[in-house]
């Protein structure tokens, strides 16, 4: 009988996989590719939570910032805040009760953040001309803009109609005359936009449900930042009230010189394993005080 040679019987065993060795193989890659499966869906859910937060952050710093500024701005111009407001027209009632709301909304008023000084030999209660000749006064007035002009005496407003050169002309003469004024020099008047903003929550149509929005000067709703649910307001009465607390129906809002604000902000995460929350919700709350009213 002829024998074959070992190392060919050897090599003839060590030809291809067994059925065990081949199970085996599968079971391994199936292990290797579910632990990359769920590392692959862990990464995808730190992401989704992730660009959630950074959702609710940025909704919440640009709510915080421009409902800040507003509050913190109520009753402010450049001008002395013993300035005499004149006039009877609406823009001067508002002016003197800056401050309006309940415990869901706020409206603030106030001169705009920039104010620019005004030729004093040149300036009457129909038109005023702007020291510097930069920025063009076209570019920071338009016809119907209400403006502000005052000083450390008076204040008063009127509506643009024409700006021509450095030269702003108004459709109705100011409540005083900038010329002829009383224990202010003449030289002090400067003039600026009136800002007047309304701030609340309403819904947005989508899955955040609401979002904050703002009304200028009773205008048409603009949304401000998505996912703001709701818009808590208290108020801080200095005087004729408990000082001691914050409460959503002061006595006398002439008298309030702080807000605290509560705002809860909601981002949607766009994917999430079925039936776990899409919701990532959050809380921001701050108290700002009242820059004219500060003692």
């Amino acid at each position: 009988m002829k024998r074959e040679p070992a190392n060919r019987a050897v090599a003839r065993r060590s030809l291809g996989f067994g059925l065990i060795e081949l199970m085996i193989a599968m079971v391994l890659g199936l292990i290797v590719l579910g632990a990359a499966i769920a590392v692959f869906q862990s990464n995808q859910r730190s992401y989704s939570a992730n660009e959630g937060q950074n959702r609710v952050q940025e909704n919440a710093r640009a709510a915080y910032e421009m409902v800040a500024r507003d509050l913190r701005a109520t009753g402010g111009s450049a001008c002395s805040s013993e300035s005499l407001v004149m006039g009877a027209d609406a823009e001067s009632v508002s002016f003197r009760a800056p401050l309006a709301g309940s415990a869901t909304e706020v409206t603030t008023t106030s001169a705009d953040d920039l104010s620019y000084r005004i030729v004093a030999g040149s300036a009457s209660a129909n038109s005023v001309t702007l020291v510097e000749a930069t920025p063009a006064a076209s570019d920071v007035f338009r016809a119907n803009d209400i403006v502000m002009v005052c000083n450390a005496a008076m204040t008063g407003f009127a509506t643009v109609s024409s700006v021509s050169g450095q030269t702003i002309t108004f459709s109705g003469a100011l409540p005083f005359d900038p010329k002829d004024t009383d224990n202010a020099d003449p030289g002090s008047i400067s003039i600026a936009r009136l800002r007047s903003n309304r701030w609340f929550t309403q819904a947005n149509g989508r899955d955040t449900g609401t979002s904050l929005y703002m009304s200028r000067s009773g205008g048409a709703a603009e949304e401000v930042a998505d996912g703001v649910q709701s818009l808590g307001i208290t108020y801080h009465q200095a005087s004729g009230g408990n000082p001691n607390v914050y409460v959503a129906a002061p006595t006398s809002m002439q008298r309030v010189d702080a807000v605290r604000m509560s705002m809860p902000i909601r981002a949607v995460m766009p994917t999430q394993n079925p039936g776990e929350s899409r919701n990532v919700d959050r809380t921001i709350a701050t108290s700002v005080a009242i820059r004219s009213r500060a003692q």
